[in-house]
């Protein structure tokens, strides 16, 4: 998946990116940057607003999930963070911490980690709260 980098927020390593998919939908991931520590107020010199990042979505540190038979959505109501809820939809299991899921994000399916144990069936809609993370390719502009 590719996004355009519209924001950067930073915090030592930590990024917060306010990003536009391919299909012009607006979200913020979160990632690490290793290869740059930054102080407050300083500008990153590896990333920058309009460059494409290379990557795959995940959600992450999911400590809330139930059946939610709703329509696939997602929201994230707080400024420059990629705090996340959504309904999705399982399309398989990964392990009993983690499962491949359907959204209205991006077309492709992603993964979701939970903090604990879950036993959800596979087309099972569930609410999840978590954070929007954003996995880099390597051999990418870094």
């Amino acid at each position: 998946m590719e996004l355009k980098i519209i924001n950067i927020c930073t915090d030592g390593y930590e990024r917060f990116v306010d990003a536009e998919t391919e299909d012009k939908k607006r979200i913020i991931v979160h990632f690490l940057e290793y290869k740059e520590y930054i102080d407050y107020k300083k500008k990153s010199e590896l990333k920058f607003v309009g460059d494409i990042i290379k990557g795959a979505l995940r959600i992450d540190l999911v400590t809330v999930s139930y059946i939610e038979n709703g329509e696939l959505m997602f929201e994230q109501p707080y400024k420059h963070s990629s705090h996340i809820r959504a309904i999705v939809e399982v399309k398989k299991t990964a392990d009993e911490f983690s499962l491949y899921v359907k959204t209205n994000i991006c077309d492709e399916d992603i993964l979701v980690e939970f903090e604990n144990k879950v036993k959800y069936a596979i087309n099972d809609r569930i609410y999840v709260v978590g954070s929007l993370e954003f996995d880099i390719m390597v051999g990418t502009k870094d």
